[in-house]
Parts: C-alpha cells; structure tokens; sequence
C-alpha cells in the first residue's frame, strides 16, 4: 500500500478536526479561538490539494472528504458565529433573551450554513469549475464572517 496516496486525505482530515473544534469555540461565543480553528482548517484545506497535486493523487474519496470537511469548517462554523453574533448584540440591545424572539432572529444567521453547503455541492457537480471558482470560495466567505466579530471586539464598535 502507498502511503503518499493517503497524505491529502489525512491533511483533509485536519482541516476537519479543526472545523470541529471551531464548532464548539463558535458555540461558546469564543470567536477569537473559534476564528484561529477556522484559518488552521482553510490552511489545511489548501494544503491538502497541493499535497494532492505535488503526489498526482485524486480520487473521488478525496473530493467528497475535502467538501465535508469545507462544510465543517467554512459552513457550520461561520453560521453559528453569525448566529451567536446577532444573538449577542440582540440581547445587549433588548436586555432580555425572549425580547423580539430574538432565537428567531439569530437563526438567520444559519443561512449562511445553507449557503455554503448549497454552494459546495454545485461546485462539486459543476465541470465549468475544475480548474477555477465561479463566484465566491466558501473559505473566503467563512474568513469574511470571522473576521466580523473580531472587528467589533478591537474596534469598539
């Protein structure tokens, strides 16, 4: 058995792991650790195509991994920090948790989880994208949500 045919799945597996504990920084409202997680995982998500590239490895087990672990890392997480986000500026603006059904209002920010997720799997069944993106990474978009909070906390806004 090879070993270098497993080194971009096992690399795709730490971006996994990392979107795993963002999760549950991101639960916590611990956006700083939970937005540290989510770059190591982008970090890990590029790595393992340029492992994959540098081995001329691919597979379809590859593509599937690398999309579930993108869902983890660059759809859940950047879903539930919004949804915390809302949540937070919510009840510091109302001063009470069942004011305005503020629950209701920070769900919307798992739409972002759905739009990621929609938009991997159209990357994975689009042939226009094999060798380039039409519209916007959801690693991009993931960096863009975890950058939010940060700003508001060192920003004083």
């Amino acid at each position: 058995m090879k070993i270098k045919k497993h080194i971009p799945n096992l690399i795709t597996l730490g971006n996994l792991f990392c979107g795993t504990i963002a999760t549950i920084y991101a639960v916590q409202a611990d956006f700083v650790f939970a937005g540290l997680f989510v770059i190591l995982g982008i970090l890990f998500d590029f790595f393992d195509g340029f492992a994959a590239r540098l081995f001329q490895v691919s597979g379809e087990l590859g593509k599937q991994l690398d999309s579930l672990a993108d869902m983890v890392t660059s759809g859940v997480v950047p879903g539930i920090i919004m949804l915390k986000l809302i949540e937070v500026n919510t009840i510091n603006a109302s001063n009470s948790f069942f004011d305005n059904s503020i629950l209701g209002i920070s769900l919307v920010g798992l739409v972002l989880t759905l739009g990621a997720c929609y938009r991997l799997a159209k990357f994975n069944i689009d042939t226009r994208q094999s060798d380039s993106f039409i519209g916007l990474p959801t690693p991009a978009m993931s960096l863009f949500v975890i950058s939010l909070p940060l700003i508001q906390e060192y920003s004083n806004i």
